[in-house]
């Protein structure tokens, strides 16, 4: 689960910033342990069992939590702060099925009521269901709050509104570093992909001059709203073509490319294909 909010991350976020990798204490890659200090580690518990510690581990676990900038410890995780004498002057978000045995063992659970908590470069959370808050909490911290709210948004995490944007559209959003101009004008693009309006009517819309649009995306995301739009009616045809069984003339009218010539020239230059392999090569995935 949170690998995957990692993958969306690298999916909207410029420049691909996180990667990932799995393990499995005990079979840790060797070398330089000072490598723990340029990575965000994640123990990951269950709400079920604490996560034992063996004795030939626990020199490993100490060296983690002390080099990593940042250590996040989920569930049954959070007594590897005691097993390895870490926990002193740690309040901890303990989940319940733990609340009675971290208690006897003297760690500070505080009333019990914590989902979450951070203290210094350590955060716990009661499971990996409400770590996601302090993952995005985490993104925030590297990208801006925008993107972390962008990011939510775009796995229905984090919702005061209804989700307005594709994928494509939130990585040009994050590039503009969240203009409202260019938020409202996705927003307008994206309800009118069926039937496209023209530039000056999205300006008008907005209450500014064509130019003044034009120059906005142009100094934000380096190139206009012609060629977003028809950027976001390719990736709306993608998405139809890959994720639908519609026929190829719905397909058509419902992205407002108006003929086949006209959807496969754009479908072929973006992404190397003709409409109908790229829905053969989806479906031969998918079987």
């Amino acid at each position: 689960m949170l690998a995957d909010l990692f993958r969306a991350a690298n999916e909207i976020l410029p420049g691909k910033p996180y990667r990932i990798s799995v393990h499995r204490l005990s079979a840790q890659p060797g070398g330089d342990p000072r490598k723990w200090q340029r990575r965000t580690v994640i123990f990951m518990g269950d709400i079920h069992k604490r996560w034992p510690v063996a004795d030939k581990d626990s020199a490993r676990i100490h060296r983690i939590l002390s080099l990593a900038p940042r250590t996040v410890l989920i569930g049954g995780a959070v007594f590897l702060l005691g097993d390895t004498g870490l926990a002193q002057g740690r309040a901890m978000a303990v989940h319940p099925n733990f609340s009675a045995s971290a208690r006897e063992e003297g760690l500070d659970c505080g009333d019990g009521s914590d989902l979450t908590t951070q203290n210094g470069c350590i955060s716990t959370a009661i499971s990996a269901f409400a770590a996601l808050p302090v993952i995005l909490e985490l993104i925030a911290q590297d990208h801006g709050a925008f993107a972390a709210h962008a990011l939510g948004t775009y796995l229905g995490l984090k919702q005061t509104q209804p989700n307005r944007h594709s994928r494509l559209s939130l990585g040009l959003l994050q590039k503009a570093r969240g203009d409202r101009l260019i938020d409202n004008c996705l927003s307008l693009m994206q309800a009118h992909i069926e039937q496209p309006m023209k530039i000056g009517e999205l300006a008008r819309h907005q209450g500014v001059s064509t130019r003044k649009l034009q120059r906005r995306f142009l100094d934000l995301i380096g190139e206009g709203p012609l060629t977003i739009y028809r950027a976001l009616r390719i990736e709306r045809a993608q998405q139809l073509l890959v994720q639908t069984s519609l026929p190829l003339s719905e397909i058509i009218l419902a992205t407002g490319f108006g003929t086949h010539s006209n959807l496969a020239r754009w479908v072929r230059k973006e992404y190397g294909v003709s409409p109908q392999t790229l829905r053969q090569q989806a479906f031969r995935g998918a079987a």
